[in-house]
């Protein structure tokens, strides 16, 4: 049964999953591609909930896990490698959204979403009016 004793035991990097111990993960390039692999709409929707504004982001994470619940359960499966039948029949929601919550702080994802953003080029204002008036 859990209990408070298990939690002390935890890290920063730690969590429970129903009754699994599990790290949260340093997504490295080859993390990545495995996921990426797997899942087929969920960058996107990742990308969009990075990018919600700040009173936003709870909601926005909540709507992008229903709609995206299958796929969420793959990405956690992978990152745990916990079968994903366990996680769907014993991890509640909550579990996964903290779980995504503290992979994504640990690595810094937000701030790397802005950074790539400041790497895309800037639109010329001046060259789209142009175009559009032709």
């Amino acid at each position: 049964m859990f209990n408070k004793f298990k939690l002390k035991m935890l890290n920063e990097n730690q969590m429970y999953l129903h009754e699994k111990k599990v790290d949260i993960p340093k997504l490295t390039p080859e993390r990545w591609k495995k996921l990426f692999e797997k899942v087929d709409l969920l960058p996107g929707i990742i990308v969009q909930v990075l990018l919600a504004p700040k009173k936003d982001f709870y909601s926005t994470i909540l709507t992008a896990v229903d709609m995206m619940i299958d796929e969420v359960v793959e990405v956690v499966a992978i990152l745990t490698e916990i079968d994903a039948e366990y996680i769907k029949k014993n991890v509640g929601i909550d579990e996964l959204i903290e779980f995504i919550t503290k992979t994504v702080k640990k690595n810094q994802l937000t701030g790397m979403v802005k950074n790539l953003q400041s790497l895309l080029p800037k639109p010329n204002l001046e060259e789209q009016k142009a175009d559009e008036s032709q």
